[in-house]
């Protein structure tokens, strides 16, 4: 797996340690608000994306379709 910086005060290793402990009605309610919060998540993600979907090289990938 490949590592990804990030500045979480805890490693992806203990999120999923957590996770495993929670009850399948925790989980059900983790998932859900994970289901709703990818909007906003797409949405905060579009700024950073449109750096790289910007340029030239992009633009000439895409002419054609």
């Amino acid at each position: 797996m490949k590592s990804i910086e990030h500045n979480l005060p805890v490693s992806i290793h203990q999120v999923l340690a957590w996770v495993k402990q929670c009850t399948p009605q925790e989980k059900e309610a983790l998932l859900s608000e994970l289901m709703h919060g990818t909007t906003a998540l797409s949405l905060a993600s579009e700024p950073s994306l449109a750096k790289d979907w910007s340029g030239t090289e992009e633009d000439e990938a895409w002419k054609d379709l």
